[in-house]
Parts: C-alpha cells; structure tokens; sequence
C-alpha cells in the first residue's frame, strides 16, 4: 500500500505546484488539506479586481456531494495582505474559496481559488470528482469560475483510476461529457451497450440519458418504454407519474393524478420533505393560479418548504393587484408570504452553496420586494398611509438599487398623500438614474404643476433632466467601448437567403444572440423592434438576429413560427451545428457565456460593444442600442476620454 502512495505522490505534488502557481494571489497554511482540520489562509488583493477595495469579504464553498455548506469567513487585516480561517467538514472533497467586493469577484483569471481535500497526502475519494462537477456545471456561477469541460474529463479520469469504485457514483456526469466530443461517441457507445445488459433498472435508466444526450432519441424511446415494462413499479413510472402531475394544467385531472401518485407510492419519513412536498407546492400553486384559494388554504398548512411557497404567493398576489381583481384575497395571500420572510429572517440558516450571512441577504432582499407588492396592493385599495408603512422600509433599505416599479409605488404613495415635493423629488431621482418609466413621468408632471402652480417651463426642466440622464449613459458606455475584430460568419436566414458578415463591412452592425426558450431573449425583444424600426430607413445599419443553442431536430421551424406569430420584422440567422452536434458555432466564436447578448460593430469590422443581459423595458433597449451604434459610428470621439469629455458631435441614425 505504501508503494502505491508512493507512485501517486509526484502526480499529486505537481496538481499542488500547479495550485501553487495558479493560486498566487492565496496561499493556504497547509500543502494538503484534510478533513476536520483548521487552516489559515493569507490573500494578496494587490493586481486583483478587488485590488484598493474596502469592503473585500470571502466565504468557503465546501463541496461534499450532498449538503454543500458555506460558510463566511472573517477577514482580518495583516500588513497589506489579509488573513482568514477555516475549518473543513468531515464529509469535504474540495472546497473553492470566492473573494469578492460588491459584485466583484476576484476569479483569479477564471481559475477560481479551487483545492482538494486528503488523507494521508492522497487526494479523498470523491476529491477528484467534486472539482470535475465544480468545472463542468453550474456550480463554477458562485466563483466566476470558467468552465472546462475537457478538464473535467481528466478529472474524472483521475478519480476513476485512484478509486475505481468511484466510477458507478459519477458515470453520469463523466459519460455526459464525453458525449459532447465525437471522438468519444465509441466509448459512449460501448457503455450504452454494457448497461442494457443489465437487470438493474438504474443502469437502464441511466442508458436512456446517454442515448438521449448523445441524439438517439427514438432508441432511448424505445428502451424506455422495455423499463417501464419490466419495472411497472419502478423509479421510471414513479418519475413519469410525478411529472404528469407537474405538467397537467386541468384542476380535475391534477387532483386526480395526485391522489393516484399518492396511493401508488405513499409518504414515507425520507420522503416528506422532499418529493411529496414538492407536489403539495405544485398543486397549491396551481389553485392559487385558478384563483382557487378555498382549496389552497386546505393544503398549504401541510407544505413544509415554506419559502418557495412565499414566492409563488408573492407573484400571485402581485398580477391579482395589476389587474386590480380579488384585493383582498390578494392582501392576504401577500402578508402570509410577508410572514414567512420575516420568521426566516429571524433564524436563517445555510443552504446548498448559501451561508447563513448569505441566506440573510436573500431573505432580506425577499421582504423587501414582498413589502413592495404589500404596499401596491393597499395603494390599490386606497390605503396610502398604510402603504407608505410598507413601501418607506423598501425605500431606506434599496438605495441606489431601488428599481422603477418601486419609485413608481413610491411616487404614487407620497403625491396621493398629499407629498408632492417629495413626490417630485423621487421622480427626479427615477429619471436621473434611468429608473422611469411612463407612469413616473405623468407623476413628474402633476407634482411640478401642484409645486408651481401651472406647467410653466415644464418642457425644459424635462429636457434638462433627460440630457443629464442621457450624457450619463454615454459616460457609462464610454467605459465599455472595446475594440476587437470581429469574427467572420456567414449563415443562411430563416428565409434561406445566406447572409456574411463581411459584405457587411461599412456598415454598423447589431447582431443579437438569442434562442426561442430565452424568456429575457422574448423580453427584450419589443425595445429591439422598436430599434429597427427606427433605422429600418438607415441603409448603413444592420440587424441580425442570430438564433442559437437551441435543442432538438426542428428548431428552424419553430424559430420562423415564433417570428411570424409575434409579427416581428428581424433578420433572423441559424446558427450553425458544431462537431458535437450542438447549434453552436457563431456564438462559441463570439465568447457567448449567456443570452442575449448583443455586439455592435463599427464600420471597419471592429466590436465597439458587447452587451449581455436584458436591462427591463422596451424603452431602456431602445435607448441603449441607440446610444451603442451612435458612438461605434464614432468611436474616435470616445477613445481614450474620460466620461464628459467626449468631443465630436453625436448623430443620430448614422
């Protein structure tokens, strides 16, 4: 045995050396980390995004395959650096350490602060594996760690080969990867065919999945239905009949389902907090949704996840007050998800990949948007003052994040309270940082009419407001501008017509990736019509929508439909399918890491602006566009100026 660790050690020393280099900026004071110990940490900031910053603080993601604990860990000064402590679980793999100040993240170059835990100098069972998820799933979000799926796959490898047993715990996870390379499609396929063989439904199901993910859809089908014959009480027809239950929108045909799954497979003690739970939450969010609240009272005593049962009553009671319909159900439904915050925030403790201090945050945040929908609905039901007791909190505690729904509550609450310089000022406020809308706008008015008397001079003060806010957005942008040549491509269109960006050239171009299951795709995309319909005249700028990641064999179909149902007048482009068979091409050229994102590219061929996200109304993309190909239409007038400085005259619709 000894000989073995022996022949392990290099390989492990230089994984260590590799930390040793790639960690620079945080230095653990053990080589090899084990289990139930105590260690420090000491972090250099110097050269990192948080670099100068006051309010640096770090929590520890302990990756143990079941709980996953975090805990926030307190940073205390030493000379220049910073020094910290940590104890890890007993039942710890790896554990990555995130350092961040506000919403900055030091991701150490996309590495991420990522060490595995040993015994005995060896890396423990599972070590191996845990880093592999942490780099090829979701998880690498909470570190801004970059996922590699390659090196996933070596890791994996690694964990195989030191423990063998490991394989059957992680097969899913190491297959999958490996399906997403051609060059592995034998050893996927070779698995699929060993597990058919066996007489362990699991083994069977997980052949599915394979099949599945590697596009055999009809011999997964197939296979599928042989299970569910041979396993008639088995994990696939439990999973089948639970997700009816979910997928079933008829209130008759729902509770019956319920009432079969239940009589099938009755609740047993591991199951009551978990899978019947989750269908009590099911069916009494679908009466809230029929509006239904006589049968939701009778069962929303018996579901114990009580804080996802708080938002889904907050978003019911919020659409009941926009339609101004059942108030007072309405003001019900919103206090009981008000209580339920406020006794989580009283004891709030850690969850998957959440420390307590985190969990407090989130609840907090929660209150605060359920006090906003309380207030809205007694705003509804003309009980300002009562309102003003719950939106006044929402107002303190938001600051500069207070978002344009909430000024506009807020606004209404203090002009119908008779606050109309108040009222004035918040709306000054909601249209300098570009949180107004509409509403807030006529609320402007009114007030500045009760404060002055008349609408004397109201044309200017707004113009001045809106060129303040307008000149701000600009500086803001100023700061993003890039200059990168832009990947070449040429794609065939929904109508089949081909299109390459290079005929393009001297021409600003405004590519949009999107995909038809994106919700803040759709959502952006009435603000995105109304930016081609604003150049539609423009001969020298250029919409193209380029449709990607989606799944399935027929997407095409469904990409046109959606364009024609939604009378949308894009030119949308197909991505192109890479090697693994996914619709991926352009958009893994371009570093897509989420959608939508947009890029706008100057005449010459250069991005100027990448810009990912939605930012929350039709007129705000409006604006952001707008501004976008105005300063790629100039972009000498920006380069290397410092906001306010910019010198060239701007012209619209260049």
């Amino acid at each position: 045995m000894k000989r073995m660790k022996l022949l392990l050690l290099p390989g492990i020393l230089a994984i260590q050396s590799l930390f040793a280099q790639t960690n620079k900026h945080l230095t653990l004071s053990e080589q090899f980390p084990a289990p139930g110990e105590k260690i420090t940490f000491t972090y250099d900031p110097s050269g990192t995004v948080v670099d100068g910053k006051k309010d640096i603080t770090a929590a520890v993601y302990y990756l143990d395959e079941k709980n996953y604990p975090v805990d926030d860990i307190a940073l205390e000064p030493n000379g220049p650096l910073l020094r910290g402590e940590i104890k890890i679980p007993e039942n710890t793999k790896a554990f990555f350490i995130r350092i961040s100040s506000g919403n900055e993240v030091d991701n150490n170059n996309n590495n991420g602060y990522i060490y595995l835990v040993y015994k005995d100098k060896q890396p423990v069972q599972g070590a191996y594996a845990s880093e592999a998820a942490l780099l090829t799933n979701n998880r690498s979000y909470y570190a801004k760690i970059k996922r590699d799926l390659a090196k996933g796959v070596e890791l994996y490898k690694k964990e195989f080969e030191l423990y063998p047993k490991s394989e059957e715990e992680y097969q899913l996870n190491y297959y999958f990867l490996l399906s997403q390379n051609p060059k592995d499609k034998a050893i996927v396929d070779n698995k699929i065919a060993s597990l058919e063989k066996s007489a362990d439904e699991k083994d069977l199901m997980l052949a599915v999945e394979l099949m599945t993910v590697s596009n055999d859809g009809a011999q997964a089908d197939s296979l599928n239905k042989i299970v569910k014959a041979r396993f008639p009480d088995g994990l696939t027809v439990k999973n089948d009949m639970k997700n009816a239950f979910v997928e079933e929108n008829d209130k008759t045909k729902k509770d019956s389902l319920y009432k079969a799954y239940i009589k099938k497979y009755p609740e047993t003690t591991a199951e009551k907090n978990k899978t019947q739970d989750n269908l009590r939450f099911e069916q009494a969010s679908q009466y809230l949704k029929q509006n239904d609240f006589a049968n939701y009272y009778k069962i929303e005593g018996g579901i114990k996840n009580r804080d996802y049962l708080a938002e889904i009553l907050n978003n019911i009671a919020y659409n009941l007050a926009k339609k101004n319909v059942h108030l007072d159900d309405a003001g019900k439904l919103s206090k009981q998800s008000l209580d339920i915050m406020a006794e989580s925030l009283k004891k709030p403790v850690g969850a998957p990949f959440m420390s307590p201090l985190q969990m407090k945050e989130s609840y907090a945040e929660g209150y605060d948007r359920f006090s906003d929908t309380y207030a809205f609905i007694l705003m509804k039901k003309k009980d300002y003052a009562g309102a003003l007791q719950y939106e006044q909190p929402v107002i303190d505690h938001e600051g500069n994040n207070i978002n344009e729904k909430i000024y506009e509550h807020y606004i209404c609450i203090l002009s119908e309270l008779g606050q109309s310089a108040k009222a004035r000022q918040y709306a000054e406020a909601a249209i300098r940082k570009g949180a107004d809308n509409a509403e807030i706008r006529d609320l402007l008015k009114k007030n500045y009419i009760k404060v002055k008397g008349s609408d004397n001079g109201y044309d200017d003060y707004l113009a001045a407001l809106e060129k303040e806010l307008h000149d701000k957005a600009k500086a803001e942008l100023a700061k993003t501008m890039i200059n990168e040549p832009a990947n070449a491509f040429t794609l065939t269109d929904i109508e089949g017509k081909t299109v390459s960006l290079a005929d393009l050239k001297g021409k600003i171009v405004v590519l949009d990736f999107w995909a038809t299951w994106c919700g803040p795709c759709k959502a952006s995309f009435p603000g995105m019509q109304m930016a081609v319909n604003k150049y539609k005249n423009d001969p020298n700028v250029k919409f193209l929508f380029i449709d990607t990641w989606e799944s399935g064999d027929h997407y095409g179909d469904a990409v046109k439909k959606f364009i024609a149902d939604n009378k949308y007048s894009f030119q949308v482009l197909i991505d192109d399918k890479t090697a693994s068979g996914k619709q991926d091409k352009v958009v893994t050229a371009y570093g897509v890491g989420g959608i939508p994102t947009k890029f706008v590219i100057d005449r010459a061929g250069n991005i100027r602006f990448k810009y990912p996200g939605y930012s929350g109304s039709a007129e705000k993309v409006l604006e952001e566009v707008t501004n976008m190909i105005d300063m790629a239409s100039h972009p000498e007038a920006f380069a290397g100026q410092s906001p306010g400085q910019h010198k060239l005259p701007l012209v619209p619709g260049l």
